[in-house]
């Protein structure tokens, strides 16, 4: 593996387990209401995108060149960079939740290109 190799898995690793982290302590501190449709499948999303960004970076470290590799990656990447500006909206609010979107997307965005650029 190379620099941008260790980039890219290090950080689907870390925003992986900030995902999941992030909506288990707002289960468990019962700060997000499931009683409405659509909470709960954002909340569903939510959980996908940090299984894919964790299956990202997993792949990365067994093989960051296989085609199946950069297609999880890229994908998951994506799915963060969605998740950052659709997230927004339910943050009103919350001036550091924002402010930790924004860099998370501005994050995700660099290691897209620099994954792109790379290959």
């Amino acid at each position: 593996m190379n620099v941008s190799d260790w980039i890219v898995a290090l950080f689907c690793l870390g925003s992986g387990i900030g995902v999941v982290a992030f909506w288990v302590q707002r289960l468990a501190s019962r700060r997000v209401g499931l009683d409405q449709q659509v909470m709960r499948l954002h909340v569903v999303a939510e959980f996908v995108t940090g299984g894919m960004l964790l299956a990202g970076s997993i792949a990365t470290f067994v093989d960051a060149r296989a085609a199946a590799t950069l297609v999880v990656v890229g994908v998951a990447l994506g799915l963060l960079v969605y998740a950052s500006i659709q997230s927004l909206a339910f943050y009103p609010d919350e001036r550091q939740t924002r402010v930790s979107l924004y860099g998370t997307l501005i994050g995700a965005v660099a290691v897209l290109v620099l994954r792109l650029a790379t290959l």
